[in-house]
């Protein structure tokens, strides 16, 4: 009896597809987190220039992550009717436009409108690379994958307050400098990428049986040229699952990414304007977050070396609580030392516990409602990064970071909830 096609790609010891397509994924992640974050440091050069209030430029961050949020399930929405593949390229396309226009933005209005359909893209594009990924990884690669391309999104993080801190002091067109890097990354991404292979698991949902076994004896083609001899083909349950969340890992997940996105861009987003608001230098907060947030990188390196070799769910309740206590330090202490420190703690936790929380909620949705599954999550999970600027702006040092730690401490305890997942297929995890 020839053994399932799915089973056969799971037991792979090595990524089976071309590097190519992991340096594009990888890309999406770069930009697309890049973008996120790239307007915080700039709101209040960009408001002086427009002249509008923190406040109102507060809605410049959250037209972005409302964006987001409908991008996701849109995205979820077409790659669950059509392809994984074309809401990819289609949503790469929409966010180039976005990244292009907020770059010539004349004005507030024009900028809101831009920042709204880059992040429409953004949603799409990286809650369907999270289920993608999910969906041409073997079993044991998993959560190695994701660490690799969210490498790459903390990179492109990381790499913001740097250019800031170098362009905005030089003059007006310094924010669009910002602006037309992400958008210049975004173009040549699209133009590269034109030849994904399909989602094995879409195959076979589809039942186009004669796709799936070509493209999985091509993956098995490749590794068995790298490692000789492959692994016995394991045989594992069946996707046998209601095409429909447990209730109870719905609501538990989407609640943990409210709450972790609320202090996750708290940090990444809000803190220069809190930090400026509070009386600090706009360059040196800029500095003090540059040098924290090298730790994002690390992070997401630590994820793409240990997701795989320790049960996601215990390692997400540790580096939660880590998050905590970095950054409920940092409200007490409220200095330059701390805030660098300590938020390098911070954003370590961030580039760890992302991806690896990306590939724990993935595996817990079943394949034929994967899309919607991280779209609900996910996209929910950003209402709390939208309310985040409008709840924290106005806040003192104190309150701010401390209501940042506060939403580690919630994660923790809803995670207590969740079923472990290492070395289970992802159909096994969804029965």
């Amino acid at each position: 009896m020839t053994a399932d096609p799915l089973e056969r790609l799971d037991r792979l010891p090595r990524w089976p597809w071309q590097r190519l397509l992991l340096l594009n994924l990888g890309g999406s992640f770069f930009f697309g987190f890049y973008d996120i974050v790239v307007v915080g440091g700039a709101l209040p050069v960009i408001g002086k220039q427009f002249g509008e209030s923190s406040s109102h430029m507060a809605w410049i961050v959250t037209a972005n992550l409302i964006g987001l949020v409908l991008g996701e399930f849109l995205g979820a929405w077409m790659a669950a009717r059509y392809s994984r593949v074309r809401t990819l390229q289609l949503a790469l396309f929409v966010f180039s436009i976005g990244m292009v226009v907020s770059a010539v933005a004349p004005s507030f209005w024009v900028l809101l409108f831009a920042r709204f359909l880059a992040g429409l893209g953004t949603g799409a594009d990286i809650a369907i690379v999270v289920t993608y990924i999910a969906e041409i990884s073997p079993s044991r690669m998993r959560g190695r994958i994701t660490g690799f391309t969210t490498v790459c999104g903390y990179a492109g993080i990381a790499i913001v307050p740097f250019l800031s801190a170098w362009l905005l002091p030089i003059g007006d067109w310094g924010w669009r400098v910002l602006f037309g890097f992400g958008a210049l990354g975004a173009v040549v991404l699209v133009l590269t990428r034109r030849h994904l292979p399909p989602s094995p698991r879409m195959l076979q949902m589809k039942g186009q049986d004669e796709q799936l076994e070509a493209l999985v004896s091509e993956a098995e083609q490749r590794v068995r040229a790298k490692v000789g001899e492959l692994p016995p083909v394991v045989p594992l349950a069946g996707d046998a699952s209601p095409a429909r969340w447990r209730p109870l890992v719905l609501a538990v997940l989407s609640i943990a990414w409210i709450a972790y996105y609320f202090g996750n861009y708290g940090w990444l987003v809000v803190a220069p304007t809190v930090l400026t608001n509070n009386g600090f230098d706009l360059v040196a907060s800029l500095g003090f977050i540059a040098i924290a947030n090298l730790g994002l990188v690390l992070g997401a390196v630590i994820a793409y070396l240990v997701a795989d070799r320790f049960e996601r769910k215990w390692l997400l309740v540790a580096n939660f609580s880590i998050w905590a206590l970095a950054l409920g330090g940092i409200a007490a202490l409220a200095t330059g030392t701390a805030i660098t420190v300590l938020g390098f703690v911070a954003a370590l936790t961030i580039g760890f516990g992302v991806p690896t929380f990306y590939a724990f909620t993935a595996e817990h949705v079943p394949s034929r409602v994967r899309p919607w599954g991280m779209a609900f999550t996910d996209g929910i999970g950003h209402l709390g990064g939208a309310a985040a600027p409008l709840v924290l702006v106005g806040f003192a040092i104190p309150m701010a970071f401390g209501s940042m730690a506060l939403s580690g401490v919630v994660v923790v305890l809803l995670l207590l909830f969740v079923s472990a997942t290492r070395r289970r297929s992802l159909e096994q995890i969804a029965t």
